[in-house]
This record gives structure tokens, C-alpha cells and sequence, in this order.
């Protein structure tokens, strides 16, 4: 797929945001490098110590916030499960917001070996030609050399006669505190390596398609580290956008994610009842909550003075 035709992707962030607060999970050591960063016409690099503001384009800005799951003391997991508010988000090119999960395996840390999947909802209208909330998967097998949103280009498989990556969301939540949500369930099929994705409408997941094996070489056989993300990108003039519903935690009515579930290689299904680590940039913008015993925690921000 050509570099002007791809679209922002939280897999390209993940060695960008260098905020790492400590759960009961085990920790990772981030490391000080460049990571190419697919933006709306071509990539653009980013220095950690720099925040996210990219060393070649003063005037673009991606901001991330997520609960992490890292591999390690003996529990590796191969899938996860979370239901995520939607919200409608008045956005315009050169905006974008999304929430979702990640899979991902960093490799050796450079940013040519990062490989991964992920789903859920965004606001692109530089994608979509509209503001609209959607559904949509990712891939990327090295970084920002190979990755694909949606089925614009050839990888993953839909199964679903119904659903397609890419659809709108609608109706979504509303301000009178109607809620709708959305169900992602990502996982790896142990018969036939394949990552599946499950997608449900309020309402329990199904089969939507899956990433084949041969595309992700990279997750063969390798531990993966799993995240809950919001994610914003905005280019100066347009002021910084949303994330979630654009509320604050601390308001008491912000985005949220629940029902938070990870998934072992014999598709097990382990609820999220205690803390994981938190990874953010701008926490003072878009800030994160714990995670509670029933598995859910809020998310999201207005916007950062940037």
C-alpha cells in the first residue's frame, strides 16, 4: 500500500510514548529511538525525549494513552476482549481521534521489526472524506514500511456477510447519556496461527474476519504485549482533538472501556480485575484512571495547549 494512502495507525505509536506508570504487571524498559510514524501524506519521525512533537514537522502532534499488558513471568496471552463507549466527534482533516486494542510485538526494538494487529472505533476525515465514526483493523508486519487499514489493500480475510472493517457506527452515544458501545475481541487461533477478529454492536461479539498468519511472520510463535489505547493526531492550525468523548475522568462522565478480558493460547477467557501499567505522553491532557475490580476504566480529554 503507498505511504500517501495510509492512515494513522496506534501500532506506529507504540515506541513514541515514554510515559510508564508501574501496575502489578511486569514492567518494560523503554528504549530512546526514532519511530517512523505514518501521518496523512508521508511518514514523518518522532523523538521520545521530544514528547511527540516530530523533528522534521513542527506542526504535527499524536498524543496515546492506554493500559498495557507485557509478556513475561510465565503468562503470555494471545488475545483480548473489551467493550468501548463510541462517541460522534465534530473532526476535520488534518484531526483524528480513535480508541481500540492493540497486539503487538516490538521485535528487537528497532522499528522495522514492530509487528501487530488492532481494532476498534475512530474519526478520520481524512480517510473517510467524513466525521463519521467507524469501525476499523490495522495491521503492520515491519513498522511503517508495511501496514494497511481496513481491506484497502490485500491481508485481512472477512468472513462476515454483515459487518465489514471500515463500517459506520451509528447511532452512537448520545449527550444525554444514552450510551452504545462497541465489543472488539482480538485473538489468535491455536489450530491455525490465524488472528481473529470478533466485533459486536451493543451487544456480544462475532466473527467479523481474521489476519492470515503468513501476513504477521512476525507473531509466529512470539510473545505479545497487549494494550487498551486512546489515541489523537492533530496538525497545526486545527486545535488538538478529543479523545473518547472529550471528558475528562475526573468529570465523572468520560469514555470509557469495560469488560476488559485477556486471552491465553487455548482461548481461555482471564478477566481484568486488577491493575495493569499505564503508558500516556500527556497525562495532564489525557489522563487515564485504574483499573477497577469489575474490569473498567475511564479515558479521554478535550485537548492539549500544544
Amino acid at each position: 500500500m503507498g505511504k500517501s494512502q495510509r492512515q494513522i495507525s496506534c501500532l506506529s505509536v507504540l515506541l513514541l510514548v515514554n510515559t510508564i506508570t508501574g501496575g502489578c504487571f511486569p514492567s518494560y524498559k523503554q528504549k530512546n529511538l526514532t519511530m517512523p510514524w505514518p501521518s496523512e501524506t508521508h511518514p514523518q519521525f518522532y523523538w521520545p525525549s521530544e514528547g511527540m512533537t516530530p523533528n522534521q514537522d513542527s506542526t504535527a502532534f499524536i498524543y496515546a494513552t492506554s493500559h498495557v499488558w507485557f509478556p513475561g513471568s510465565g503468562n503470555n496471552y494471545y488475545g483480548a476482549e473489551a467493550t468501548l463507549d463510541v462517541y460522534g466527534l465534530s473532526l476535520e482533516p488534518g484531526q483524528f481521534s480513535q480508541a481500540g486494542i492493540w497486539i503487538v510485538n516490538r521485535g528487537d526494538g528497532q522499528p522495522s521489526s514492530l509487528k501487530g494487529i488492532q481494532a476498534g472505533w475512530h474519526v478520520s476525515p481524512a480517510f473517510y472524506n467524513d466525521s463519521r465514526t467507524h469501525f476499523f483493523t490495522d495491521w503492520t508486519n515491519s513498522g511503517a514500511d508495511k501496514d494497511c487499514t481496513n481491506m484497502h489493500c490485500p491481508g485481512f480475510h472477512k468472513t462476515s456477510s454483515s459487518v465489514s472493517p471500515g463500517d459506520v457506527i451509528n447511532p452512537v452515544s448520545g449527550s444525554n447519556g444514552d450510551k452504545k458501545y462497541i465489543t472488539i475481541r482480538l485473538l489468535k487461533d491455536k489450530s491455525t496461527g490465524d488472528w481473529h477478529v470478533h466485533y459486536g454492536f451493543n451487544g456480544p461479539p462475532k466473527p467479523v474476519g481474521y489476519f492470515p498468519k503468513s501476513l504477521l511472520t512476525g507473531l509466529v510463535g512470539q510473545p505479545v504485549e497487549i494494550s487498551f489505547c486512546g489515541l489523537v493526531y492533530h496538525r497545526k492550525p486545527k486545535p488538538s482533538p478529543p479523545m473518547g468523548n472529550g471528558n475528562l475522568p475526573s468529570s465523572g462522565s468520560a469514555a470509557s472501556f469495560s469488560g476488559l478480558k485477556l486471552i491465553d493460547k487455548d482461548g481461555n477467557d482471564h478477566p481484568v480485575t486488577t491493575d495493569m501499567s499505564t503508558r500516556m505522553n500527556v497525562p495532564a491532557c489525557y489522563p487515564i484512571t485504574s483499573i477497577d475490580s469489575g474490569g473498567r476504566f475511564f479515558y479521554g480529554g478535550p485537548g492539549c495547549q500544544d
